[in-house]
């Protein structure tokens, strides 16, 4: 399973921009940890979509 370290609360997260060069799927799940306390949470992939400037956005369910 895949971990991506954010700044702040993880739960909160509806989407989340990650570089192109990183592979991701729908309906992946991947957790989601905070690099400012100890949450994390496990998020699923609801669509990963183009979100320019190299980037894809990762939209949650």
């Amino acid at each position: 399973m895949k971990t991506i370290t954010i700044t702040g609360n993880p739960e909160s997260m509806t989407a989340i921009m990650v570089p192109k060069t990183d592979e991701y799927h729908d309906h992946e799940t991947i957790t989601i940890a905070s690099s400012d306390s100890n949450r994390s949470v496990q998020k699923t992939i609801f669509r990963v979509v183009d979100g320019g400037e190299d980037k894809w956005e990762l939209q949650f369910e």
